[in-house]
């Protein structure tokens, strides 16, 4: 039986040692069933025809080839809004056992020991998350 893992990128490097760190755990255990998810800012309808798709899958990148690198199948996923929001709402309604993110990303606004999407995602979601530096 496999854990369903959604992992939250954005396409830095923090994202990359996330990523990373999901494939050590899957070295070691249970099989994973991944989910990738990137998120969004709000955008114009003009905006979201023109760069929702495209920015979403460049900002994956990185992720989805560490990924096919350690032969480890998943799904992708682009939302749009919030991320900690998004990310919380989407590992609860897809009944994921696990979520996996780094605590700092690309956004500008940023704590100084946590990112403000990796709080959000800690309050807001009640699946367990794994928070990588």
């Amino acid at each position: 039986m496999s854990i369903k893992v959604l992992l939250a990128v954005d396409g830095s490097e923090t994202s990359d040692r996330a990523t990373d760190r999901l494939i050590a755990l899957q070295r070691s255990g249970a099989p994973f069933e991944v989910t990738v998810i990137q998120v969004q800012p709000f955008m114009s309808i003009e905006a979201q025809a023109m760069h929702l798709q495209s920015y979403g899958e460049a900002s994956m990148k990185s992720a989805c080839a560490r990924l096919d690198a350690a032969s480890i199948h998943y799904q992708t996923h682009i939302a749009m809004g919030p991320a900690g929001v998004r990310i919380s709402e989407f590992a609860e309604a897809g009944g994921f056992e696990l979520v996996v993110l780094g605590t700092k990303g690309l956004g500008w606004v940023n704590t100084v020991l946590m990112g403000s999407v990796a709080k959000a995602v800690i309050e807001l979601c009640s699946v367990p998350v794994v928070l990588v530096r």
